[in-house]
């Protein structure tokens, strides 16, 4: 769910929150088991460069081969026949997609480098799913709305300025590398 809002973005957030495709969970809700399997699945630092001259792996990162599945509490049980994705706020007006319908909005694929914050480091992740723009281009929003509140389950918010969410390559992912994301 999305809430279009004008202002500034607000100052706190609920819970800390993950989305499994775009942010991981902060370090403090790290387990030792999990810190442990961390270590064993990641690689030494490299020296690779971007296009731009800065090091692709970011300063106390290390490289990861596996995916760490790292996340706060129980994974949610969500049957696809009843999800929604519902948009409200600064719109003229109110929409809810359903699992289909949402999908229907179109596909994208973007590839992408992860830097979590609890210091593991993915390259060359493809990602597929909805972009954000397809999303946007069925609303009507309203000039004043500057940020959208992202609300998920469990009562996790976020909030992310509309003008980083309209870059492109951004999307609500469904699957990576080829594959579905799973509920983890």
């Amino acid at each position: 769910m999305a809430t279009l809002v004008s202002g500034k973005p607000y100052e706190t957030v609920k819970k800390p929150f993950l989305l499994p495709t775009i942010l991981c969970p902060y370090a403090w809700y790290l387990s030792g088991l999990m810190l442990r399997r961390l270590r064993e699945m990641t690689a030494p630092t490299t020296k690779e460069m971007r296009p731009d001259g800065k090091l692709r792996l970011p300063p106390g990162q290390k490289l990861t081969t596996g995916w760490p599945v790292l996340h706060y509490g129980s994974v949610p049980r969500i049957a696809l026949d009843t999800w929604k994705f519902k948009v409200w706020g600064l719109v003229e007006e109110e929409k809810t997609f359903s699992w289909d319908e949402f999908n229907a909005l179109g596909t994208a694929t973007d590839i992408s480098d992860i830097h979590c914050v609890t210091t593991w480091s993915k390259y060359d992740n493809e990602w597929e799913g909805v972009p954000f723009r397809a999303l946007i281009d069925t609303l009507q929003v309203k000039p004043e709305a500057k940020f959208a509140m992202i609300h998920s389950y469990g009562g996790y918010t976020t909030n992310v300025p509309l003008e980083d969410l309209m870059r492109e390559g951004v999307l609500f992912a469904r699957k990576h590398n080829g594959e579905e994301l799973t509920k983890d």
